[in-house]
């Protein structure tokens, strides 16, 4: 009969093994009314309910198993399991408990007693239970992995990757090891370690998303545009609803000014989550950045009626409307923009030029860097098209009415795209340019016309810079300057004898300099001839010309050429 009833056993676990529940269920019912007090037959019943979750009967067929043995740690550690299952908490770790007071180096108890501790944010009970099961059983991978997570979600991030150090070295094929491993290197910023433990990943998993995700992220920090746009593309392909492949792939295409591809991504965004701050406020910077206005005011509406102190927004819409000649609406949104950012210069700054209040207005380099740099994509075609920009064309005849044929080094003040550049080109042998706004320069760096391009402020570029020019050229810079006494004394002392120092100033009919309300200076002729007398330049030419128009209309500049005596 025993052997019967063994066999019958054997069959029913063999069943369990392979999954077939209802088959082996059925035949440790069999074996149980041959012998109601199998103890094997109702632990693993209870263990069959539990794989197909009727965690109930797991229960209670568990418990039947614990009165004929109430001192088997297994039979406790597997009622704990499923009073965890059913999420009665306390009774799992009172069953874990018991399992460990009749095994203390039960490895298994400790891993899962670990588990429910970290649930419940227990972090040093459950970390203390991990540590007993690693201790218990060295190799058991599972418990390492599981003490890694505990420790990357209690930001303990070195212990974390240890963990998962750990568990690769027990089994080196470990997705999820390797995945957080990446993750940890990422965060370390240790860029070639995390990639291939993401390239790892997708050996295993070609369309692991996050992993493709967070190649993106490495590509972008290596300022690898395309590279980025391909993982975050590929992890679309795989997963066309992943909101952070969509979101960063749409923030790549706006660092790098693909506006109309950021546009789609956010338009998919915004259709998801319509009230979300970031996908609104990139849109309209996007729509602003293409001209279309109206777009990008609503953009800004929607995030100002949540949040009516939003910085960017106001100071973005106050753009807008300035460019829309509706100063008043401006001014007022300068006014909260102020109020939410005391100290933003470029604000007051542009506050200032419409409210016609300041007495000795200053230069502000935070307003030019901001102006640009938003301006830079377009510029060139706005100019041209829209305004009629003839400034570098006066200089062309100018410089070649001068005795210069060709000099070793010229110095393009506030450079810009580069526009003054071609001109500037026929005659230099090097030719050097500098400006606020690296998305200017980078327009101007495709046009391969100059030797040299840095990004700084004029005066700390001439503060700092030893080279001697015999030609500087700053075409349309001085409406962005106040006072040009500091300037003028820098140019002096990098101007070689001889050399010839060319720039436009707008018009001021009274004052030495005057705040417009377009934001730019203009400057009186007389302030110009003082300095000129102050730092020994001779004025060969002094010129009104048509520079450009503006609201339609012709705006006249005045373009002085400056020669620098030689000493004898």
């Amino acid at each position: 009969m025993t052997e019967d009833l063994e066999a019958l056993f054997a069959q029913a676990y063999l069943l369990q093994r392979n999954n077939e529940l209802a088959e082996a269920i059925e035949l440790y019912k069999k074996l149980l009314r041959l012998n109601p007090e199998h103890a094997q037959a109702l632990h693993f019943l209870g263990l069959a309910y539990a794989q197909k979750g009727n965690l109930q009967e797991s229960i209670d067929f568990l418990h039947e198993a614990l009165k004929l043995n109430p001192d088997d740690a297994s039979i406790h550690n597997n009622l704990a399991n499923a009073y965890k299952k059913s999420h009665q908490s306390d009774k799992a770790i009172e069953h874990y408990q018991k399992a460990l007071e009749l095994s203390p180096n039960y490895a298994q108890a400790h891993h899962n007693l670990a588990i429910v501790y970290g649930e419940q944010g227990q972090y040093r009970k459950a970390l203390e239970q991990y540590r007993s099961a690693i201790h218990a059983e060295p190799d058991f991978a599972a418990a390492h992995f599981n003490l890694g997570l505990l420790l990357l979600r209690n930001h303990e991030l070195q212990a974390a990757k240890t963990q998962f150090k750990n568990v690769l070295a027990l089994s080196d094929g470990h997705l999820e090891a390797n995945f957080y491993l990446g993750v940890l290197n990422l965060e370390f910023n240790l860029l070639d370690e995390a990639e291939q433990a993401f390239k790892n990943v997708l050996q295993q998993n070609e369309q692991h998303v996050e992993s493709l995700v967070n190649l993106g992220v490495i590509a972008l920090k290596r300022q690898q545009g395309q590279v980025a746009v391909d993982y975050f593309t590929k992890a679309l392909a795989f997963d066309n609803d992943h909101v952070d492949a969509r979101n960063n792939l749409a923030a790549t295409f706006m660092h790098y000014d693909r506006f109309e591809n950021a546009l789609m991504h956010y338009d998919v965004l915004l259709k998801q989550d319509s009230k979300n701050i970031e996908y609104l406020y990139n849109s309209g910077v996007a729509q602003m950045a293409l001209g279309h206005l109206s777009e990008a005011i609503a953009h800004f509406e929607d995030i100002l009626a949540q949040q009516p102190k939003h910085f960017a927004a106001l100071s973005n819409l106050a753009a807008i409307y300035i460019r829309l000649e509706d100063k008043e609406r401006a001014r007022a949104l300068l006014e909260k923009a102020l109020e939410a950012n005391p100290a933003d210069k470029a604000s007051r700054h542009m506050l200032h030029a419409l409210s016609n209040d300041e007495l000795n207005p200053k230069t502000c380099p935070e307003y030019a860097s901001n102006l640009f740099n938003n301006y830079a994509l377009y510029y060139d075609q706005h100019m041209n098209d829209q305004l009629a920009y003839s400034l570098p064309q006066h200089i062309s005849r100018v410089i070649h009415q001068l005795p210069i044929e060709h000099v070793e080094n010229a110095l393009d003040l506030g450079c810009g795209t580069g526009l003054t550049g071609v001109i500037l080109r026929e005659v230099s042998h090097h030719l050097t340019g500098v400006d606020i706004a690296p998305k200017m320069l980078a327009q101007a760096r495709e046009k391969d016309l100059y030797d040299d391009l840095v990004e700084a402020e004029l005066l700390d570029f001439l503060k700092e810079n030893k080279q001697a020019y015999q030609l500087i050229v700053a075409a349309d810079v001085f409406p962005y300057f106040a006072e040009l006494d500091s300037l003028f004394a820098e140019i002096q002392q990098h101007l070689s004898q001889d050399g010839f120092f060319i720039f436009s100033t707008e018009i001021s009919a009274d004052k030495p300099w005057l705040l417009q309300s377009t934001a730019r200076f203009a400057h009186h002729p007389d302030y110009i001839q003082a300095l000129c007398a102050k730092y020994a330049f001779s004025m060969k030419q002094q010129h009104k010309i048509v520079a450009r128009t503006q609201n339609a209309a012709p705006l006249e500049e005045m373009l002085f050429v400056l020669q620098k005596p030689c000493v004898v």
